[in-house]
């Protein structure tokens, strides 16, 4: 195995708790046997995917092939943006578990800090919690790749290429019959 990517964890704030992030926190005990495996690691945290927002630019550029499948992705994109408006007061939503697939495709649109991360498990205030060594004040050994930054144009332009090329192959284009 080359390596493991995951989409979790945060540096700071949480989005399900005031420290924690659904995914981690969701199963701490298995997140740190992940984070203490030894084998290479990346982390994505949710203030890198927080940075993959879908504005109306977006859309936009998305809805420039004016075609069944496009309109419903535009559909689905609108309406996660209205749940997330309503639940997380973001104008624009961020779209979370590509970053992680754009990743695994072109790291180089991402800036990662090797670090220590080590998950909370048995604090009843923070179970769950990702705790990153950013300045290794611990001084114990970096344990993970930690995503600090991404090139969201970068990421939008192979987002937007990947929507329409599947857009070329889907069904829902598909003349119907009379």
């Amino acid at each position: 195995m080359a390596e493991v990517v995951i989409m979790g964890g945060a540096m700071g704030l949480g989005n399900t708790g005031p420290v924690m992030e659904f995914n981690i926190q969701t199963d701490p005990e298995a997140a740190a046997i992940v984070f203490d495996a030894g084998w290479p690691l990346v982390m994505v945290p949710i203030e890198v995917t927080h940075t993959a927002l879908v504005t109306p630019d977006v859309l936009e550029r998305i809805h420039r092939k004016d075609s069944p499948f496009c309109t419903l992705v535009c559909r689905l994109l609108t309406f996660f943006r209205d749940t997330y408006r309503e639940v997380f007061h973001f104008d624009h939503p961020p779209l979370h578990d590509p970053c992680v697939v754009a990743y695994c495709i072109a790291p180089n649109i991402f800036e990662v800090k090797k670090m220590r991360v080590d998950i909370e498990t048995s604090s009843q205030l923070s179970a769950g919690q990702t705790v990153c060594d950013v300045w290794g004040q611990s001084g114990r050994p970096p344990n993970a790749s930690v995503a600090v930054r991404m090139d969201v144009a970068e990421f939008w332009d192979m987002m937007v290429a990947a929507i329409h090329a599947a857009d070329e192959a889907s069904s829902l284009n598909a003349p119907t019959a009379g």
